[in-house]
């Protein structure tokens, strides 16, 4: 279920609420079309591999998308591949949907009123690990500067070098964190983001012209298309970098 979950986080908005709970694996299989690099696999054995393993999430947008990355947050718990979460949220909005504290809390009481059983389920499970500390959700005013990832101040690093996984989620935080520059696309993912300082996955739907980890094959046979695939949000990839 967590690998279905993981997709639905990583489409966001494009998922519904009944979607993310109830997701089969047909349906996971139609959604990993268009999905350029599937690393998934490193993940899950990265975390599997750790006794009690921390994991960031580094959210992205309110609404639908929050909902998803928390409800793979509960899944994430409930199996044992993380012990204990950190969510990071921003202050205050950067762009107009961007989640925060607020929506963070908002989002698990929508979950916990549900009427279907298995959605408030997933909201009092979520509830219960804010409570006990399994689940926090934090914030750093750097989430709203003009900056990438390389240039976080060395209190934010130090919260992330505790972390067995860190996941990015969304477009901009994978510009701040591959560096938003002209990158030839089949640069490595590793290459861009070995000084970050914990195992990171990025989670990303391409929504901008920055885009690395692909082959030559794959640049080739997209450029070829006339589809302006960089921007379209019509295409995805789960790129891990583990050491």
């Amino acid at each position: 279920q967590h690998e279905a979950l993981l997709i639905a986080a990583l489409w966001g908005n494009r998922a519904d609420l009944s979607f993310q709970l109830q997701l089969s694996a047909a349906a996971a299989d139609e959604r990993s079309e268009g999905i350029l690099v599937d690393d998934s696999a490193l993940l899950w054995s990265a975390l599997r591999s750790q006794d009690n393993p921390i994991v960031c999430v580094v959210s992205d947008n309110a609404g639908r998308e929050l909902l998803a990355d928390l409800v793979l947050v509960d899944s994430l718990l409930c199996h044992g591949l993380a012990a204990e979460i950190v969510l990071y949220v921003k202050p205050h909005p950067y762009y107009v949907s961007d989640a925060t504290m607020a929506d963070a809390l908002a989002v698990i009481q929508r979950l916990r009123a549900e009427s279907r059983p298995q959605m408030s389920r997933t909201g009092d499970r979520l509830w219960d690990a804010v409570r006990s500390g399994r689940l926090t959700v934090r914030t750093h005013t750097f989430f709203c500067a003009p900056l990438g990832f390389h240039d976080m101040p060395d209190e934010l690093a130090s919260e992330f070098t505790t972390a067995a996984m860190t996941l990015m989620k969304g477009d901009l935080n994978y510009r701040r964190l591959v560096g938003d520059r002209h990158w030839p696309a089949t640069t490595p993912f590793d290459h861009t983001v070995a000084y970050f300082p914990s195992p990171v996955t990025a989670l990303r739907t391409l929504k901008s012209e920055v885009v690395v980890g692909l082959t030559s094959e794959q640049v080739a046979e997209l450029d070829a298309s006339g589809q302006r695939w960089r921007t379209s949000g019509g295409h995805a990839v789960i790129q891990v970098r583990v050491g």
